[in-house]
């Protein structure tokens, strides 16, 4: 009688555990930007622009060290563009 409860428990502690791992897994989802690329690079050695950045951290981690500036693409959007036309 008590190896079904055992059973029964491991079984439950199971799914729950694979309920959590699952939540934790979609909530790095990443959050969407107004752009496809939302941030930009601005290199003060070269004075070059590169907008290729999905979040400001991703522009941070490039610049450190180097020098430059990270702020929001002046560029609309793709979607925002097809829209318009």
């Amino acid at each position: 009688m008590q190896e079904i409860t055992l059973s029964k428990l491991f079984t439950l502690l199971s799914i729950v555990f694979a309920g959590l791992a699952g939540a934790d897994y979609l909530s790095v989802v990443p959050a969407a930007s107004t752009n496809a690329h939302g941030y930009c690079l601005q290199d003060h050695s070269s004075d070059m622009r590169t907008c290729s950045f999905h979040t400001l951290e991703q522009c941070v981690v490039v610049i450190s060290g180097r020098g430059g500036s990270c702020a929001r693409s002046p560029y609309p959007a793709r979607e925002a563009a097809m829209a318009v036309n």
